[in-house]
This record gives C-alpha cells, structure tokens and sequence, in this order.
C-alpha cells in the first residue's frame, strides 16, 4: 500500500540492543519504500517512532520520558503521529497506553511491516503484539554508509534463562531465509560495506530450511566485497568440535568472540537456566582458542543474582582469571517483571551486589589493560570506521579482534580502507598506531 503523501517525513530514536538498531533500519527500509522521508528533528516529522527496550528498568524510563516530551509536539502538530516499537511494545503494551494515552500506536517486533498500513488509519491506541508469522521474508532494511553493518538472521528465543525478557518480548526463535540474509547482505555490499555482524539471540543456533549455521557463514562469506564476518551474540552450547573447526576453515570470520557466561559458578548457572555449567563453558573457550590461538574473547556477567552465596561470587572471579576476558559487559542483577526470576526472593541486599560488581569491574579492567598491552609493539590490520570527533586527522578503526585503534592518518585516510599499523601505545581503553608504508 504506497502512502498517499509524497512529502511525509519521519524521525525514529533507537534505544537498547544491536537487533533494535537493526530493527530500526528495518522500518526505515519499510517507511521509505512507502514514500516517508527521513528528518534529523522530531519537530519536524509527520511520524515519530521510540523503538524500545525493556532488558532493564532505567531503560524503559528514559524512553518513557522521551516520548513524554514527543507528545508535547502533538500540541502544535496535531496530526503527527507517535508511536512505540520493541520490547516495551510486548512487555508494557497496556501501561503504555495509560501512562501515555495520546500514543497512536504501539507496535511488536512482529508486525513492523504493517507500520504504513497503521498509518493510514484514523484513530489512536492502535497496537499490534507477538504472533506466529515468520521473520520479515522478502524485507530488508535501509542500506547503511560505512564499513560495518548489522544484519539479522534470527529473532526471538528457546531458552528460557531465568532473568531475560526476550522470549516474552521477541516471542520463540524463528530464523531468516538463507537467500534473503544473503540478498540483504549483497546490498550492503553494494555500497560499500566490507564487515557485516550478524544478528541473533543465540546466533549460531541459526538453522532455516535453505541452510545451516555454517552453510549461512559460508554463504555470507562468497559475497563479493565481504571481508569481515562477525556475529552476536552465540550460546556455548551451539559450539560442538565439527562447528568450531568448519568456522576456522573460513577466513572472513574474524577471531573475536562475545560469549555470554553470566556466572562462572556452575549452580547458579543452573538456577538461571543458561543450559551449560562451569566446566562446559570452559571446554567452549579452550575449543575456541584450539581453532583461533590468538582469538579475543568478551562477554557478559551478572553479580547477586538471587540465591548467590559469597562462594559462587568467587567462582565467578575465578573463572574470569581462568578465561581472562579482553571485556565484558558487567550488571547488577535487576528483577525484569515478567521473568521467571522476578518470582524469587533476592537474597543479597543492593549494597552487596555493588561490592561484588566493583570487584568484577576492578578484575576485568585489569584484564582489559594486560590484554591491551599485550598488543603493543605488534603489526595489526585497521579497518577504518571513520575520523575522530576530536580531530580530522586521527582516524578511528578496528583490528579483527575487535580492538579499536586510532591513527594519524589526515586526508589519507577513507571509510573502509584497511591499513597496516604498527600498535605503540594504549591509552585507557584504546590502542593508537603508526600506518605503515605500503
């Protein structure tokens, strides 16, 4: 159905995870084939869209507020239209309309292509939730500019971990055609992207009746100007011996891996649900590390979940020493209403939780620095991603691990180009590097 205004314009602000940005790109895809133009200012759109997030509570008050101040524009522009994307779409579907009832419509991840049909309709508190349909066949979203670009292959979740939302936000696990990850990919290519991340909540369980896993990666790979292949976020279970090795026999995946181990203590683990313990998690890495010898690995922890004894925070630690992370993303553990720890009576007070979480942070920013050091004096090469905010001549990029590096490079220096550099020095969190000549 085209849009019957030529003129129309609309603004989309993106909150949370990676699949929300790619999300994002996906409507724009959508709205824009319907005739809707991009704007940079809110206040100038004709439709306004908060794409949310609902991982944890200070995520979903700030989009709240936003949109607050959006529907402050509907009193000099009555006919905008404003709506809610994402998690809190599914998760706070009725709250929302209390909360905020001058929305006009509240869509789930599963009906973002029915976005221009709603907006031909008169009325508001207009909502569309989860259904059984299948993953956008035959959509793609918005060409990007730049190197690197997300692409998703999957939606939704099997596991049922004990603290995540995402089954009740996302819905079961449904993964996309082979053939349209690959045409989504070619387009990108097109323009000039060289790295593409794919998408999904346990990646490497992608299975589609046009291909496997590795069929996907290899697929992916055989495109014309691909030279980077990165995923997020895997589940250890999902990488067997036969997987690990096929991936290693295809040089565009990059030697950097995000590994989700939430806990290194084997029961808590179990009460969380994650389907792996301690020892599973480890064999995983060293599996990895036999395929990729100087791989870098990251991943995500959660301290004072209910039920953690001081013991199993240990464990925890130890584990990291076992692994040694180059980063991690740390938490707090926040009950999420509607997850299934959410019923469970927390067991460690907040000033608790805050001394085991500076311990991880203080033990992982350690890690980081060796890790980081460990690189200088080496040869790497720089994907470069764009110039520095700070200043033209110092561009900023990625190594395959991962590891940003800035170089001084001035006018030499272009969107995509790889280059040679020898890394001198870390600063915080950051390499900095000569170009080499040639």
């Amino acid at each position: 159905m085209e849009n019957d205004g030529k003129d129309k314009n609309y603004y989309i602000e993106t909150y949370g995870c990676q699949m929300n940005e790619y999300d994002s790109a996906l409507v724009k895809g959508l709205l824009e084939d319907h005739g809707y133009l991009p704007v940079a200012r809110p206040e100038d759109a004709d439709v306004v869209l908060v794409n949310t997030c609902s991982v944890r509570e200070k995520a979903e008050e700030t989009a709240i507020e936003k949109l607050r101040n959006f529907m402050g524009l509907k009193k000099h522009r009555r006919d905008m239209k404003l709506g809610v994307l994402g998690c809190m779409s599914e998760n706070r579907k009725d709250a929302l309309f209390q909360r905020l009832p001058k929305l006009d419509m509240i869509v789930g991840p599963d009906h973002y292509d029915r976005i221009p049909e709603l907006l031909g309709l008169a009325g508001r508190n207009l909502a569309l939730g989860l259904s059984e349909r299948s993953v956008y066949e035959g959509s793609f979203a918005a060409t990007v500019s730049g190197a690197s670009a997300f692409v998703a292959v999957q939606r939704g979740c099997n596991f049922h971990c004990a603290y995540c939302i995402v089954p009740s936000t996302r819905g079961p696990e449904k993964s996309r055609k082979l053939a349209d990850v690959v045409e989504e990919v070619r387009r990108l290519a097109a323009k000039g992207v060289v790295e593409v991340n794919l998408l999904g909540q346990t990646v490497n369980a992608y299975r589609s009746p046009d291909g496997s896993w590795i069929e996907l990666l290899r697929a992916v790979a055989a495109v014309s100007g691909i030279e980077r292949i990165r995923f997020t976020s895997p589940h250890p279970r999902y990488f067997t011996r036969r997987v690990v090795e096929e991936m290693a026999n295809i040089p565009q995946v990059m030697p950097h891996f995000h590994l989700p181990v939430q806990s290194g203590s084997t029961e808590l683990l179990r009460a969380m649900r994650r389907q792996y313990g301690r020892t599973h998690y480890l064999d995983t890495v060293a599996r990895l590390r036999e395929a990729y010898p100087d791989m870098a690995i990251t991943t995500d922890i959660i301290a004072g979940f209910p039920g953690e004894s001081l013991e199993d925070h240990r464990e925890t630690l130890s584990l990291m020493e076992e692994v040694r992370f180059d980063q991690a993303f740390m938490f707090a553990y926040s009950p999420r209403p509607g997850t299934p720890s959410a019923l469970l009576e927390e067991t460690i007070d907040a000033a608790e939780k805050g001394r085991r979480l500076a311990e991880i942070i203080e033990l992982q920013h350690e890690h980081t620095r060796q890790r980081l050091d460990a690189e200088v004096g080496k040869t790497v090469e720089v994907l470069l991603e764009g110039p520095s905010r700070r200043e033209a001549r110092e561009w900023i990029g990625k190594t395959p691990h991962f590891r940003k590096v800035i170089l001084d490079l001035g006018e030499a220096g272009s969107v995509g180009q790889r280059v040679q550099a020898k890394v001198v020095a870390r600063r915080g969190q950051v390499l900095w590097g000569e170009p080499l000549p040639g």
